[in-house]
């Protein structure tokens, strides 16, 4: 951690042959603090003067460019006889790493995702293409379009960056005789040849990640650049994705080969067109909104990332006097939210058990008249005794009391024994042994949540355990009682379970609970 001018450089992202990258914080006056990512040139770089001219021209470019798929540009300094970029901090992994992540854990990255991930790439560069006549802002070509500067935030937003080598057509070219600027493996044709390159270079780019992202496979990458150049350039057949992956629609294979096409004059002409035909064919894939979210797959491709936050704000210093701060909330709320009135019910079912002890009163005991005091007949008359007060009763925390049933009539009560009073069964509430300590996103040990007491056969209930993968809210018989992991005390009987987790859907199941038994389920819910 070390300061640089107005930034704290807290901890370095990335470094390439040109720039690194540090996640920085800078602040303002009355606490304000704001983290972004700070790009330095190189400190062995600084006097190679294109190197310097490639780097001011990305800020001045992608300054001007405000789009929610393009990483804003905030700010170009001069510090220390450096340049800086100080730039939107985006808590992401590259399309590159979600990939090869992906391929690692042999986990599914889905036709849904590859698409929705190139229609929003699209959308960005539609804008970035778009001259100013026709309310764009540039008209730039971003000539990098590859996984590495596509960018996956852990919120499910997707965001192209490093706009390092990209140009306004008809201004001049900052590449050398001879050198070729960006990623071989992605370039058109026409790019790798040095040749005249405008916006359908980047639909050619776009192709290549596409048809990667489909089928999990590297279409031109070879062993070598020798290699990666002839099979770029030269005349063999491109295969549609569906070559590989039996599950691509034929209105994919058709935009992916026409942005692949090796002739400027036949790819397709405009990112608008390919971003208007993917959302078509993401509506036809998609069968659920869940199957393109990206942010539950980035959750359990790392699932231990977590966002770093400002560093708290320092003292201020001698003689500063800052105004008084208005005084904290009482309460900080949590997710998920407690559901309000569930202890409230609790507590009043208690507060009935307490008065229906201290006062004798049962459900199927004769209850005398008020106006009248019943007294066995074989007692002596007495001044009556006033009664001490009713020692207090422990009330349970969560679990409604059980009722009994009516008792029989007592010898010598009345002058006639009348009939027994038969009272129903009490109808009870799900008990739970302790709250769930399950979180969204942090799975409890299942285990340790089995701590109800096996009630007997005799008593007419069972236990029911229920867990999901990673969370769900439990709803049972149309009540919610919870989050998973979770283990409840249920009348013997069949019972509705629904399972539900915001971004992985709703899973429905009737468990089937025996008295004086365990019954255990759990489910793994979606991808």
């Amino acid at each position: 951690m070390r300061r640089l001018g107005k930034y704290l450089l807290i901890e370095p992202i990335a470094s390439g042959g040109m720039a690194e990258v540090w996640r920085a914080e800078v602040a303002g006056p009355a606490g304000f603090v704001k983290q972004v990512a700070v790009k330095l040139v190189r400190a062995d770089r600084g006097d190679d003067d294109e190197m310097v001219r490639m780097f001011t021209q990305e800020a001045r470019l992608a300054g001007s460019l405000h789009h929610a798929n393009i990483v804003h540009v905030f700010d170009l300094d001069f510090i220390e006889g450096r340049y800086a970029i100080a730039m939107e901090l985006v808590h992401s992994k590259s399309l590159r790493e979600v990939l090869d992540r992906c391929r690692e854990l042999n986990v599914r990255f889905g036709l849904p995702r590859a698409v929705h991930v190139a229609e929003q790439v699209a959308r960005a560069l539609a804008y970035a293409h778009r001259p100013v006549a026709e309310g764009g802002v540039a008209g730039l070509v971003h000539r990098d379009v590859s996984p590495h500067n596509i960018l996956v935030s852990f919120e499910g937003e997707v965001k192209l960056t490093d706009f390092g080598i990209a140009r306004v057509p008809g201004t001049g070219s900052l590449t050398g005789p001879g050198m070729l600027k960006g990623k071989l493996g992605y370039m058109a044709p026409e790019q790798a040849s040095d040749a005249p390159a405008d916006a359908r270079a980047d639909i050619f780019a776009l192709g290549v990640v596409l048809w990667e992202s489909c089928t999990g496979q590297r279409l031109f990458a070879r062993d070598n650049e020798v290699a990666t150049l002839r099979a770029l350039t030269g005349g063999d057949r491109i295969v549609p994705p569906s070559f590989w992956n039996e599950n691509v629609p034929p209105a994919l294979d058709a935009i992916v080969m026409g942005a692949l096409e090796r002739d400027p004059a036949r790819r397709t002409g405009t990112a608008d067109e390919i971003a208007a035909r993917l959302a078509d064919v993401e509506l036809t894939l998609s069968r659920t909104v869940e199957e393109r979210d990206l942010r539950p797959l980035m959750r359990r491709l790392w699932p231990g990332e977590v966002p770093s936050r400002p560093t708290p704000t320092p003292s201020p210093p001698p003689g500063e006097v800052r105004p008084p701060q208005p005084p904290a909330e009482a309460t900080t709320a949590t997710w998920p939210a407690r559901r309000p009135g569930r202890s409230a019910v609790y507590f009043a079912l208690g507060l009935l058990v307490v008065m229906a002890v201290g006062t004798g009163w049962w459900v199927g005991m004769r209850v005398p008249s008020p106006a009248v005091t019943e007294v066995p007949a074989a007692a002596p008359t007495a001044p009556k005794a006033e009664a001490p007060a009713p020692a207090p009763v422990p009330v349970p925390a969560l679990e409604p009391p059980v009722v009994p049933a009516a008792a029989p009539a007592r010898e010598g009560e009345g002058s006639a024994a009348p009939a027994t009073v038969t009272a129903p069964p009490p109808t009870r509430a799900p008990a739970r042994a302790r709250p769930s300590v399950a979180r969204p996103g942090v799975l409890a040990s299942a285990d340790a949540l089995e701590g109800l007491e096996l009630p007997p056969a005799s008593s007419g209930e069972g236990l029911l355990f229920v867990n999901a993968q990673p969370w769900a809210e439990i709803q049972l018989d149309g009540r919610v009682e919870g989050y998973t992991p979770r283990e409840m005390r249920l009348p013997a009987g069949r019972h509705r379970l629904r399972l539900v987790h915001p971004s992985r859907g709703t899973v429905e199941r009737d468990a089937e609970v025996r008295a004086g038994e365990r019954l255990r389920v759990e489910i793994p819910l979606g991808p």
